[in-house]
């Protein structure tokens, strides 16, 4: 099965000014000191592999509190800087000039190349003869004429899409007008685990649904038996009038019990495992992937999601800082014929550069104790 991400490249995104990572491997690791920009490679996948919908913005947005809302002066008018709560994906934030340089991102050497454009625009309102409102491109700097419509312009292949400014910030004053519908807003299944997404088991129970009496569901069971072999089964209760909750069933157990009880590793294996299973054609991206995880069980952890991306025909991309998990990592990519890559990141001065290690390299620094966090 061909890969689905041969090489990646960002340019004017958040800390990149430029960033090419080629040699993707089925599995790939990032590293690197914190500030780096590891968070920020995923969720440049994250928006081009979902086609930059307003749902994937808003959550980057929210994860790192950027969607604070803005105060308003008496007058009740918006600053617009503040008012565009995407300015903090654009290189250069928050000393931004007056045409910001476009982010572009795309992918190639793989089996699904894309390329996207996100860039601040204004626009006017303008009536067409059937009565209905479109949205007319002015020539204006960004943060020029207070009067017209800003907005983010994502360009793809397939077309254009406009994301009005005042939707990241409940603006309700301007009318809201339909937006241009591309083919379709998902360009290949993606799913992301935050580095907190053990904390809530009740928001995976879309994906519990998905898989439910499959051998899917086989499998989540399994990679939990690698923290605790006494888990028999796994289920969800719960419905729209009560938060949902994932519980477990244990041999030694005379009842089911949340699995909240068994610990925050348990947790968060059971969300990566889970989405991994969900990411079935596309991509899985972990962000810290060895949160709550002992260093103990990490090995198997990577066993698994190295087997599971082979059979699923998955890509993963996770980031980690931590040396056990880099040596746990290595130590599963030797055992499998699916590629695993590491990617260390490293900041000098205001560029950032990636340094690709295959699988006999970083085997060479794991023995060797070669610092690639």
């Amino acid at each position: 099965m061909d890969l689905k991400i041969g090489s990646i490249v960002m340019e004017h995104f958040r800390a990149f000014r430029e960033l090419s990572i080629h040699g993707l491997g089925r599995v790939n690791l990032l590293t690197g000191r914190n500030n780096t920009g590891k968070s920020s490679v995923l969720e440049g996948l994250r928006i081009i592999a979902r086609n930059a919908p307003l749902d994937v913005i808003q959550s980057i947005l929210r994860n790192r509190e950027e969607d604070v809302e803005a105060a308003e002066d008496d007058s009740g008018s918006v600053d617009t800087e503040s008012l565009s709560k995407v300015s903090g994906l654009f290189h250069g934030f928050p000393q931004l000039s007056e045409t910001p340089q476009p982010i572009v991102i795309s992918t190639n050497s793989g089996s699904h190349p894309m390329r996207m454009t996100l860039r601040l625009g204004r626009f006017s309102e303008e009536r067409d003869s059937d009565g209905n409102y479109r949205l007319v491109a002015e020539q204006a700097d960004f943060f020029g004429d207070p009067d017209t419509i800003p907005a983010l312009v994502v360009e793809t292949d397939e077309g254009t899409r406009l994301h009005r400014l005042e939707r990241f910030r409940g603006y309700r004053r301007m009318p809201m007008l339909p937006r241009p519908k591309l083919r379709d807003e998902t360009q290949m299944s993606c799913i992301f685990v935050s580095p907190y997404g053990g904390e809530e088991t009740g928001a995976l129970g879309g994906l519990w649904d998905r898989i439910v009496l499959s051998d899917s569901e086989k499998e989540v069971v399994e990679a939990l038996r690698i923290i605790d072999d006494r888990i028999s089964a796994v289920s969800m209760v719960g419905d729209a009038r009560r938060a949902r909750a994932a519980i477990v069933r244990a041999n030694n157990l005379s009842r089911p019990v949340p699995l909240r009880s068994f610990g925050d590793g348990l947790n968060r294996l059971f969300g990566i495992i889970l989405s991994l299973v969900n990411a079935r054609g596309g991509l899985l991206l972990v962000d810290e992937f060895e949160n709550g995880l002992h260093y103990s069980v990490q090995l198997d952890a990577w066993r698994t999601i190295f087997r599971l991306a082979q059979t699923l025909d998955i890509q993963v991309f996770a980031t980690s800082h931590s040396w056990d998990t880099i040596e746990s990592f290595q130590q599963a990519a030797k055992e499998t014929p699916e590629t695993g890559v590491l990617i260390r990141l490293t900041r000098k001065g205001e560029t950032i550069i990636p340094t690709v290690f295959t699988e006999d390299e970083l085997a060479i620094a794991t023995r060797d104790r070669i610092e690639v966090r």
